[in-house]
């Protein structure tokens, strides 16, 4: 007679998505990032460098794979006022709505405000700035480089405005994706469609783009996905 048959096997049945979450990851949280900035079509003479008029973010919980706070904020660009036709299309974002703006120091401010406010809620630690173990770790992460290298690191550059060393270390989820995945995705929506999701909201809206981002984030941790720091300019500064 077998063991099972005498009642001396007990079944446990065990969720794969949690059992992946627990245990592995650096990270407890994600600070999801997506910026919209000032653009122009690609015949456009009357190019500029990019100011960030939407800054969005999301607080992933990655353990509970969801997003639990969101930040959205339109910013007024000051070096090219006027959004061109190409970029309000490409955006959805209107002239009112950046004219009705704050500038990107205010942004910045009004937003470090809002860390503080989930570091607090949810006692929260940056592991590239210090070491506290009992906290929970955090860390930004984007889809590419762009938003914290070369936008507003560059734009802060440029206006003279001071920026927190929290923006400093971040993971690029494109990098990690093409690791992984062995392919280059078109886009992030074509990042999605391969891991088979959909993309839910409008392109290029920097808050719908975080959410999916955080989607794809889940996603790739359920295949097996280390989360880590991909890009750190610390030393830059």
């Amino acid at each position: 007679m077998g063991f099972r048959k005498l009642g001396l096997v007990k079944t446990i049945t065990v969720d794969i998505r949690s059992l992946r979450r627990c245990g592995v990851q650096t990270f407890d949280f994600l600070f999801v990032l997506d910026f919209e900035s000032t653009c122009w079509a690609a015949f456009d003479v009357n190019k500029g460098l990019p100011e960030i008029i939407e800054f969005s973010v999301v607080l992933y919980d990655i353990s509970d794979d969801k997003i639990i706070e969101e930040f959205q904020q339109y910013v007024m660009p000051v070096e090219n006022p006027k959004l061109s036709e190409f970029c309000k299309d490409f955006t959805g974002i209107t002239q009112q709505q950046v004219e009705n703006a704050v500038p990107l120091g205010t942004c910045l401010m009004v937003f470090g405000k809002w860390v503080n406010e989930q570091k607090k809620k949810y006692n929260l630690n940056f592991l590239h700035i210090s070491k506290e173990p009992a906290k929970k770790q955090v860390v930004f992460a984007t889809w590419s480089n762009w938003d914290l290298n070369t936008c507003l690191n560059s734009e802060c550059k440029r206006k003279r405005l001071n920026k927190s060393e929290i923006f400093n270390a971040w993971i690029d989820l494109k990098f990690l994706y093409k690791e992984h995945y062995h392919r280059k995705p078109v886009g992030l929506k074509g990042a999605l469609t391969e891991v088979g999701l959909n993309f839910n909201g409008r392109e290029h809206s920097g808050l719908h783009d975080a959410r999916n981002t955080a989607a794809l984030a889940g996603k790739m941790i359920i295949d097996g996905v280390l989360l880590q720091i991909t890009k750190d300019i610390s030393c830059n500064h």
